[in-house]
């Protein structure tokens, strides 16, 4: 089923988002257990798989719709120097995902 380009553009910007907080979550995720911090570092790894979820999603409704899925493209990465600013700047993140 051939999409609306202005349609798959728009996926293909969301796929961006997800894209983004995936590695986001994953360098968070590993510095959280870096400092030891198992569970927190367990509970954003989930998250990131979660993503991918989101990330697979979009990718088949823009096959479906015969565009070609960009998963080239990231937009800004807020890498957190702290757990609080981490949290603060995965849940932006997720806002705009």
């Amino acid at each position: 089923m051939k999409g609306n380009e202005k349609v798959v553009k728009t996926l293909n910007e969301l796929l961006a988002d997800e894209l983004t907080a995936i590695s986001q979550l994953m360098v968070h995720s590993e510095m959280c257990h870096n400092w030891g911090y198992e569970n927190l570092h367990k509970r954003l790894e989930k998250q990131a798989i979660d993503e991918m979820h989101h990330a697979e999603w979009l990718i088949q409704r823009i096959l479906f719709l015969e565009g070609v899925p960009v998963v080239s493209k990231l937009n800004d990465m807020k890498i957190g120097k702290s757990v609080l600013e981490m949290l603060t700047n995965d849940q932006d993140a997720e806002a705009g995902a």
